[in-house]
């Protein structure tokens, strides 16, 4: 026989006896996480200290501080390296409630369901005043003029009576096969992303598109204003203001109430019927820039040539103010840590380093991820670094605590040959849908502006659109157990995948 066969020979039977020890490698891996992430599943009890011990996660704020501290030592305590903050905002102030309440003293008695808006100040005290209703400040020459030295004393009922939503309809929903598989058959994405320099400018005059309104209403003397929102009856969402900077507006009184009481008072007035209302809000302001923090920790790679590059996975820590943050996105955070304890726990040495990033600040304007991101890998208007290169990909946790079932490719379709492999040996815990479609309005847009590899994941709806997102009712009895379980199984898989692969996750072609 030639040589040259002989080297065949030998070469393929090399490559097919590391396939084979790989495959070997896997399977016990994954029955490994398995076990560790099902029978000895810590996910639900870290969820639920930190959701009902320290609740609330405002940007800026003392809770936001209180629970980084308790999930960064949690974090130390499971095993995982190189635990520390990162400061991502030097003006953002805190602000916290201490007390309030909302009533009808007239005609009769109505105790309002309400909540404040966050960055309100505090009332005089219990205030008591008639309602007066402006449906709409688009024209403000026109509210000037119809209202102008008519608010003196007075509450405002602001907007038009809410849509009522259907209660025919099912609350929570879950992705079905046809809905799946539409998604993958998507070829060009339908959802347009805008530049992150342009979102961000764009949303220094959109988060703020009240302002004008609420200090020409103030100026007036008014001692309050009272909204609501179109969304299941029964429910608040008091997400908003925005107004989080020192130095920024503190609006007067401001208040969003269920749309039921919303449309009382509203026909009340209709009808010829003047409400008076009577009021109290005890808030506080303060500027603690240590508040304001990212957690960063990690399972430093072993691998002499790649422990240099990163799988980054991401998820905000903050979280509005009126429920305790557990969907959105408590449930989430806790996945992340869960699925590196995981990997610790099963004592698997990485080959890449496996950082985790829980951002402060997504909620007003991506702060935390942003900041994180500029220090890291340069500005935004800037050519990303050489250390942006190093991370072969971004995963992200932010939407609700439903099932994952797949993932938004973000129009990079070099890498769906990636997460199929991903996802075929997980076919009993995820259909693994991967579709070509971008999504928004969360952290991994940051990292895919630096043309890093990013992704969200997508997610079982369940009744976060609808009952939880922003709302009171953001709360542990949301959360299915299991979901979050099986999350934190599939996040511990694909890390391990995305850290054993040759080459990193392929960066997509840029427009």
């Amino acid at each position: 026989m030639k040589l040259k066969h002989i080297l065949f020979i030998v070469a393929f039977i090399g490559l097919f006896t590391n396939g084979f020890t790989q495959s070997n490698q896997d399977e016990k891996i994954l029955a490994q996480i398995r076990t560790e992430g099902f029978l000895n599943t810590q996910a639900m009890s870290m969820l639920q200290e930190l959701s009902d011990v320290y609740g609330q996660r405002l940007t800026g704020s003392r809770e936001y501080f209180s629970a980084a501290t308790w999930i960064s030592n949690k974090m130390k305590t499971l095993g995982l390296q190189n635990v520390h903050f990162e400061n991502y905002c030097d003006n953002c102030r805190g602000w916290s409630m201490k007390s309030f309440n909302v009533e009808m003293t007239s005609p009769n008695f109505m105790h309002i369901n309400a909540y404040p808006l966050a960055m309100s100040k505090s009332s005089n005290g219990t205030v008591e005043g008639e309602l007066v209703h402006i449906k709409s400040f688009r024209d403000m020459d026109a509210v000037r003029q119809q209202y102008g030295g008519n608010l003196q004393g007075k509450v405002v009922l602001l907007g038009t009576e809410p849509r009522k939503a259907s209660l025919t309809e099912s609350v929570s929903k879950r992705y079905s096969e046809e809905e799946l598989e539409k998604m993958e058959s998507k070829l060009v994405p339908q959802t347009k992303q805008t530049p992150l320099p342009e979102l961000f400018e764009g949303w220094k005059t959109s988060d703020v598109y009240d302002k004008e309104f609420l200090e020409f209403v103030e100026a007036e003397g008014a001692l309050a204003v009272l909204k609501s929102r179109s969304i299941l009856l029964g429910i608040l969402h008091p997400d908003g203001t925005y107004y989080y900077q020192t130095g920024a507006l503190k609006p007067l009184p401001y208040f969003t109430i269920m749309p039921e009481h919303f449309g009382r008072l509203a026909r009340m007035i209709k009808l010829g019927v003047t409400p008076k209302i009577k009021l109290n809000l005890d808030t506080e302001f303060y500027n603690e820039q240590e508040n304001n923090v990212n957690i960063i920790g990690e399972l430093t790679g072993t691998d002499a040539k790649l422990k240099s590059e990163t799988i980054l996975i991401g998820a905000h820590f903050d979280s509005w103010h009126s429920g305790t943050g557990a969907t959105d996105n408590g449930a989430n955070s806790v996945v992340l840590v869960e699925a590196l304890r995981i990997l610790k726990a099963i004592e698997y040495k990485p080959k890449r380093t496996l950082r985790m990033g829980l951002w402060g600040g997504e909620e007003q304007a991506f702060l935390g991820s942003a900041a994180y991101a500029r220090q890291h890998f340069g500005e935004l208007n800037e050519k990303p670094n050489k250390a942006s290169k190093k991370i072969s990909a971004y995963l992200n946790l932010d939407n609700g605590a439903g099932a994952i079932r797949g993932l938004y490719l973000q129009k990079n379709e070099l890498a769906r040959p990636v997460f199929e492999n991903v996802f075929e040996p997980i076919d009993n815990l995820s259909e693994g849908a991967l579709t070509i479609e971008n999504t928004l309005s969360t952290d991994h847009e940051t990292f895919d502006h630096y043309n890093i590899p990013s992704f969200q994941f997508v997610q079982d709806e369940l009744a976060y659109g609808n009952v939880t997102h922003h709302t009171q009712l953001d709360v542990l009895e949301y959360v299915p157990e299991e979901d979050i379980m099986k999350n934190a199984v599939i996040l511990a898989w694909t890390i391990y995948k995305l850290s054993e692969n040759d080459v990193m996750v392929p960066r997509k072609v840029r427009d």
